[in-house]
Parts: C-alpha cells; structure tokens; sequence
C-alpha cells in the first residue's frame, strides 16, 4: 500500500480573522482531501484554532515531513527555524511590506519586517518552489533567484461575501438621499496610508456636503491611529470621519452593502483581499494604481497616478455623480469578482498543491 505523503505547514501567526490565516486553514483542507497527511505548526495561535495547529517549538521532536510549506508574510523565529530544516521547502509568498513605512509609528514591526525580508532572501535559496498571491509578489521572489514560482491568488473569505444576489444596492440612486459614503477596510497601517482618505475626503466636502467617510479595520500601531485621528480633527472632517476598528462579518458585509465607493489609496499591496470583497458587493472602487493593487483589480476600477487629495476627490466626485459610470464600475467588479471566487481560486490552488504532492515541482 503506497504511503500517504507528510506535509507540514508552517505560519507565524494562525487566526482565521485574517487573509494569510484564512488561506492557510483552506491550504491545510485541500493537503486532507487530496490524501495528505498535514500538520500545522505556527508561534502565535488563536485559542479557538488550538485544536487545528501546535507551536512551531514541538515540531523538531516530531516525524520528519516529506517537505514543508511556510506562509511567509513577516519576520519570525519560525523562519530562523525551517533554514536550519534538510526538507524541501514551498513559499507560499503573501508579501513584506518595506520596513521604512513602520520605523516612525512602531519600531519593533519595522524590525519585524526588516528581519522578515532577510529570511525571505535566505529561504528563496533553499526553496524548490514557491506559490505567490501576485505578479508583483512573483516579481520579488525571481529577483531573489528563486524561479519556480506559480501566481496564484489567496483564497477569499465566502463568509463575508453576498449570498443570493443580495449585492450593494447603491449603484442606481441618486445624491442627497441619505450621505454618500466612501469606505476602506483594512488595517490602520502606515502603508494603508489613511491619511490620504482622511485629505481627500476633506477635498471632497467642499463640493458634496453630505458625505462620510467609514474606515474599517483594527490599529497595527496605537501612535499612527492617534496621528490619524488628530490629523482629521486639524482638516476639519472628525465629525464626518468614522474609525469603526475590528468588526464582526455580519457588520462587514453590512458596510460593503451600504458603501457608495470603496477607495484604497495603500502605496503597498501584495494582493488587497478587501479589493475582491468591495468588487463581489458591486461597490465601485476608487484607488490608486500602486503595487499588485492593478493586478487585482485587473481593469474593474478607476485608477488614479497619485494621491493628491485633489485629483482624488475629483476621481470620486465623478464616480459619486456620474450614474452610468458607476453601473460600469459595478459590473466589472462583480465580474473580476467571480473570477476570483472561492470555487475557481480554490480548483487552481487544489491543482497546484497536487501538482506538489506528486512531486512535479521540480528542484532549482
């Protein structure tokens, strides 16, 4: 009887709330359909996935697997300890945001991903292949000397997504119904740069009274949530901008469904999954035309050069006003959506993972 094949899956941090968690719990489900037998190890888990994983730490005590995937997004002592590992490895590449963008608001992260992108410059020696979420994260990891590598984008979370065609219903009304609302979900993060919303949106006011403007998303440095808030109280805007944090999926899909524009200004990407999420709602999307975020979008929003609060503003003024290009916008987002759905996501990631399993991704 042919033996089953031992994978183990490596991540720093395993919760299902987040889209490298969430992609690695679907990881681990196709590696047991196809006949796997998996386990998986990170340094930081959720109590309620204690039951799905174990600290990297109790692996060296363990069988060794026939090769490991590691989900690399920053810098941890779980990298440290898969280089000093004889298996092959598989990156599955979720992207390093550039330290810089951290050092100001929260040091230790910057470190974090200083150290990050050396062990990603160490393990793409080692590695046999890699699975990357983008072009632009594929790009990277080739000028690393790594060239076995397949794009394939993360697997999006059905749970916030519309069921029975109950999509965002804003596209046909008009203005001054109720306030127009522009949205961004995502952490608050230097490199989400939020300020730029909170500008433009300032920008925005002076020709459209009655907006407001929902951030979504917990703080990844407590001194940028601060700067943020105090900036939109110095522009004037604090009573029409919202910082809602952390929210629940129900809440989430309420807020994609009452969006008017979903605008992403993020100056870095690896892949954007709130992107595919707005797109599924039939939100029209506004956002600057920076990193994998083009990718992504793959032609279903309007794309600004900059984020001059100015030619923002204008670029939503028009999507706000200009009823058939708001239909258009929708239209194509729900269609790029279906492309990146969890049903044809998930048959490319199942048939690479196999594809693996069979031992058809070759060594360098």
């Amino acid at each position: 009887m042919k033996r089953s094949v031992v994978v183990h899956q490596f991540t720093v941090s395993l919760s299902g709330r987040d889209a490298v968690g969430h992609h690695t719990l679907q990881v681990d489900d196709i590696l047991r359909e196809l006949g796997a037998e998996t386990t998986l190890y990170a340094e930081h888990i959720d109590p309620q996935l204690s039951h799905r994983a174990q600290h990297y730490r109790e692996h060296a005590t363990g069988p060794a697997p026939d090769f490991i995937i590691y989900q690399a997004s920053i810098g941890s002592p779980v990298a440290d300890y898969l280089l000093t590992r004889a298996e092959p490895i598989v990156i599955n590449y979720h992207n390093i945001t550039p330290a810089e963008l951290y050092y100001r608001y929260v040091p230790q992260l910057g470190a974090a991903l200083d150290l990050g992108r050396r062990q990603l410059t160490q393990l793409c020696r080692k590695a046999i292949h890699a699975i990357a979420d983008s072009e632009f994260n594929a790009h990277e990891l080739r000028a690393l000397g790594l060239r076995n590598v397949a794009v394939l984008p993360p697997l999006v979370d059905a749970s916030v997504l519309p069921s029975n065609g109950e999509i965002n219903p804003t596209c046909g009304r008009s203005l001054g119904t109720i306030p127009a609302t522009l949205l961004f979900v995502g952490r608050l993060a230097p490199n989400k740069r939020q300020e730029d919303l909170i500008a433009a949106t300032a920008i925005l006011r002076r020709w459209i009274s009655d907006i407001e403007l929902i951030l979504v998303g917990s703080s990844s440095a407590d001194t940028y949530a601060r700067a943020l808030k105090e900036y939109s109280q110095r522009l004037g805007v604090d009573d029409i901008v919202r910082f809602e944090g952390s929210v629940s999926s129900k809440q989430l899909m309420g807020r994609y469904q009452s969006a008017d524009v979903f605008v992403c200004l993020s100056i870095h990407e690896g892949f954007c999954m709130p992107l595919v999420e707005a797109m599924a709602w039939g939100v029209p999307i506004v956002a600057l035309g920076a990193t994998a975020v083009p990718d992504t979008l793959g032609g279903a929003g309007v794309l600004v050069s900059d984020s001059s609060p100015t030619l923002v503003a204008t670029a939503i003024e028009r999507v706000l006003t200009d009823q058939t290009l708001r239909q258009e916008l929708s239209d194509r987002g729900l269609a790029r959506a279906a492309e990146l759905s969890p049903g044809p996501t998930r048959q490319r990631l199942r048939q690479s993972v196999e594809a693996l399993i069979a031992g058809e991704a070759s060594p360098q």
